[in-house]
Parts: C-alpha cells; structure tokens; sequence
C-alpha cells in the first residue's frame, strides 16, 4: 500500500517538473470535469422539470375531476327539487303528457334566466314496456328499478352532454324519472376562472349517435380519429391543439410548446367507454407562466452549479 501511495507521489513530482505536461493534463481534466457536470446537471435538471410537469397534470385532472363532480351535484340538486314538485307527479300520474312538458318548460326557463347556471335542458320519462327504447330510455328505467339516482357523460343526438337522472316518487313507488343535462362545453367556464384552457375533442365513431343536424355543425378534424366542435373553444388553444402528436401526448402526460403547456385526461361516458379526450392547457409564453418560472429555476442552478464547479477547478491550479 504504501509502495503504491509512494509510486504516485513519485510520478507526481516528476510531472510538476515537467510544467508544460502538468498543465497540459490539468487542462484535460478541468475540460473533462467541466463536461461531466454539464451532462450530470442536464440529466438532473430534466428529471426535475419531468416531475414537475408531470404534478401539474395530476393538479389538472385532479381540478377537472372536481368540476365534473360539482356539474353533476348540481344537476342532481335541479333534478331532486323538480322530482318532487306536485303539479309533476299529479300530472305523471293522469299521463297529461302536454302539461309535463309546459312544467318542464317553464321550469328549465326559469332556472336559466335566473339561476344563472349553464344552459340546462329537462326531459322526463314515464314507465314503459316499450320493446326497443332509446339509450337514455334505457338509463332512466335502470333509475326507475332501482331508485337510485346516476350521473355520467352521454353521446346523443344532441352532442355530448353532462347528464343526471332522478327518480320521481309518489308514496315511495317510483313512477318516473327526471334528467337534467347540459354540453359538456360548459366545463370551459370553470377553467376560464381557474385562468385555464378547456376543449373537449370528440372519437370520431361517436358520431354514429349524433343527429345530422348536430354532425354537420362546425367542426375540424383533429387527425384521423378525433374531431373537434371548433367553435366552442379559444381559436388559438384549438389551432395549437392541431398540432401536438396526441399519441405523444398520451403516452408521456403532457406536452409543451412555445405557447401552451398542454395536457388530457380520457373522456369516459357513463357505460365507460371512452368516447374522446378532456384538453387541458395553461399558456406557456408569458414570463409568469409555471413553464417560463420552472424553465428560470432550473437555470439559476445550473448557472451557479457550474460556477462552482468551475472555480474549484480554477482553485486546483
């Protein structure tokens, strides 16, 4: 041990007596030292701004989990009070179909103009033996037999929608059933207030449920499995939307461009088919953007990171 430890001290001192070779080999190995940090404080760096994108988008679907949550509470609470009103159920029960309907009116007009929620829209469902019913038919009699109210999303003729279904009771026999909805469009609204992006794309073999009408409203192609009811969203969110691989997108989470930080989570309807995708996105380019402040952050390390690797190497000379 020693005998090495002296073999080194030895091929040291020759080497400080050849200046030139010392700092020659000095140099080398500051450059190399230099480079080594670089790529180790790269690869840390990116593995930091990962995981903090990656939070994000546990953040964003987090948030928009509880909106949906929030949307149906309230279409329950609308459905539970109009479930009960009297005029309804005597009506259900005479079958006075013309009379619902005019309730239903005046009661869906006077929960938008002064409620001030998003548009809602009221149908009701009465028993039926029909053989072949419809898809939401089929939903309220699955509400009907088991006196349990559901929520969930619907792909209908009318577009996609947030939907809850109630029971209407008389004497505890359920004798009806009451669904409030509204567009799934309305989710934008809340992220508008969280300062948020919202766009919903839709699968396009979806489109086999929607009326022509609804079909042949003004919407783009995404790429050849997505489509998009353009004029819901901020052209700029939908145009930038256009251009990320969504492929990419799903696999790692979330992607980032000049303009937004954008992310997604699957749009499930309430068989749990999954039916399109919720776009999420926060803009990228302003200074006070999390993407420019995370992007700054990590740059002041590595800047001072560096430095200081730099100037121990300098103190070795």
């Amino acid at each position: 041990m020693f005998s090495f430890i002296n073999f080194l001290q030895s091929i040291l001192s020759k080497l400080k007596q050849n200046k030139g070779l010392w700092f020659t080999l000095l140099t080398v190995a500051s450059v190399v030292g230099v480079l080594v940090s670089i790529t180790l404080m790269n690869i840390m760096t990116s593995d930091v701004a990962k995981k903090t994108y990656l939070e994000v988008h546990r953040v964003d679907v987090t948030q928009l989990n509880n909106i949906l949550d929030t949307r149906y509470d309230s279409l329950l609470s609308i459905g539970g009070v109009v479930a009960i009103h009297p005029d309804i159920i005597v009506n259900l029960k005479t079958k006075s179909d013309a009379s619902i309907n005019d309730l239903l009116d005046k009661a869906k007009k006077t929960i938008n103009d002064r409620v001030h929620l998003d548009p809602i829209e009221i149908n009701y469902y009465a028993k039926s033996y029909k053989a072949t019913k419809s898809q939401n038919e089929t939903y309220a009699d699955l509400v009907m037999n088991t006196q349990t109210s559901i929520t969930g999303i619907v792909v209908n003729s009318t577009g996609v929608r947030l939907i809850a279904i109630t029971p209407i009771t008389d004497a505890n026999v359920t004798i009806g059933a009451i669904e409030i909805s509204q567009s799934v469009v309305a989710v934008k609204n809340d992220f508008d207030r969280l300062g948020k992006e919202f766009a919903f794309i839709l699968d396009k073999s979806q489109l086999v449920f929607m009326s022509l009408e609804t079909k042949q409203g003004m919407t783009q192609d995404i790429n050849e499995k997505y489509k998009i009811f353009f004029h819901n969203y901020n052209p700029q969110f939908f145009t930038n939307i256009r251009k990320i691989n969504l492929d990419e997108l799903q696999r790692e989470k979330y992607s980032i461009d000049d303009n937004y930080y954008t992310t997604y989570d699957e749009t499930v309807d309430i068989d749990g088919k999954t039916v399109g995708l919720f776009i999420i996105g926060e803009e990228a380019g302003s200074a006070n953007s999390f993407v420019n402040i995370t992007k700054n952050l990590i740059g002041s390390v590595t800047t001072v990171a560096l430095g200081l690797v730099i100037s121990l190497i300098l103190f070795m000379f």
